[in-house]
Formats: structure tokens, C-alpha cells, sequence
């Protein structure tokens, strides 16, 4: 596959990438083909096999993809109301995507700011759409202190009955994640957590 990103054959790449995820479907297809895929792009562009611009291509063509195939899934129900972004030193918007992918999947009424939002926005959205859980996304490039201070911001300007979850690469993250914070180390750990929510949550 990164064979054929860097031989330029965006075409062939693209249609590859869609026949996985029409094969696999979305949950598999997130946890197979893009993570490791990830990986291997941040190691080649590491190792100067890869230019900006083609992990650039990759992570377009990638987010497209997710994009048409969250759209595909039927809205779930009214909770719990899940908002996603990340702080403005975040760029990377990949991370957020795979993790709406799988609130989706798991039924969850996701609203997506998309990427580089600043705290207090967060908090005025997380009220204005009634959200439960509001869901950050960090790449291991990430400055660790900022996430941090950040994170413990955010949890000190958002009502106590909303969630704060976070997750991504960075390690610091899930060492130490500041009070209130919820740190998942994996997309697999979401559908869990959820379910612990729902029965906290359950009105009878």
C-alpha cells in the first residue's frame, strides 16, 4: 500500500483502501488496516522515506474514507451524546476520526468539531449540544505538558456530569492522566467504557 503512495499511483492506493473497507467493514478495517498504517507512515516519514506531502496525500485519502463511511451509519440514539476534537496544539485530525468511527459503530450520537479547538470553546459546545462525553485525541507528537494542562482546564470548566475521555499516543497521557480524566489506550477500550457509562447511566 505505501508502495503505491509513494509510486504516486494515488488512484490505485485510493481504490485499494476502499476495497478493504467494503471487505473488512468499518470496525475491522479501522483496526486493521488504518492503525498499523499509521504507524508505518509516522515510521517511513521518520526514516525520510516518506515527504510531507505524500503523508499529507495519505492521511486525506484516509480521512475521506472514514468520513463517507460515518456518514453511511445510521445516527444513534439521543445518548450518549459524544463531542469530539482536539486542542489547538493537535493537528493531527486522523486520531479523532478513528475514535468517531468507533462511538458510531457503538451507537453513540457523535458531534465532531474536527481538530484544533481551544478549551473554552470545548466547554461552550459541550453545553450548547448537551453533550455526555466529550472525547480529546492526542498523536504521540503531541507536547506532553500542554495535553496535561490542557486536559485538567478543560475538567475544571465542564459541568461534573460530563466525562472527559482521552486517548492517542501519548504516553505521559496514561501515565499519569490528571484527575477526572478518563485515559483509553486503545480504540478497543472505547465499547467497554461506554457500557460502564450506559449502566451508570441507565434511568432505571
Amino acid at each position: 500500500m505505501l508502495g503505491l503512495l509513494t509510486a504516486r499511483r494515488l488512484d490505485d492506493f485510493r481504490g485499494q483502501l476502499s476495497q478493504l473497507l467494503a471487505r473488512k467493514g468499518l470496525a475491522n478495517f479501522v483496526a486493521d488496516v488504518v492503525e498499523p498504517m499509521n504507524e508505518m507512515v509516522g515510521e517511513a516519514w521518520t526514516r525520510g522515506a516518506l515527504q510531507i506531502y505524500e503523508e499529507h496525500l495519505y492521511t486525506e485519502v484516509v480521512q475521506a474514507l472514514l468520513r463517507n463511511a460515518i456518514g453511511s451509519i445510521q445516527r444513534g440514539g439521543q445518548r450518549p451524546r459524544v463531542l469530539l476534537t482536539t486542542f489547538p496544539h493537535e493537528p493531527h485530525g486522523l486520531g479523532i476520526l478513528m475514535a468517531e468511527a468507533t462511538f458510531a459503530l457503538e451507537g453513540c450520537h457523535c458531534i465532531s468539531l474536527g481538530v484544533q479547538t481551544p478549551v473554552l470553546d470545548i466547554a461552550l459546545a459541550a453545553e450548547a449540544q448537551r453533550a455526555d462525553i466529550v472525547a480529546l485525541s492526542f498523536s504521540s507528537a503531541v507536547n506532553a505538558n500542554q495535553a496535561l494542562d490542557g486536559l485538567r482546564q478543560l475538567r475544571g470548566k465542564l459541568p461534573a456530569r460530563v466525562q472527559l475521555w482521552a486517548g492517542g499516543g501519548c504516553a505521559m497521557l496514561h501515565r499519569r492522566p490528571p484527575a477526572g480524566v478518563l485515559a483509553l489506550r486503545t480504540l478497543e477500550a472505547i465499547g467497554p467504557a461506554l457500557r460502564h457509562w450506559q449502566q451508570a447511566n441507565d434511568p432505571a
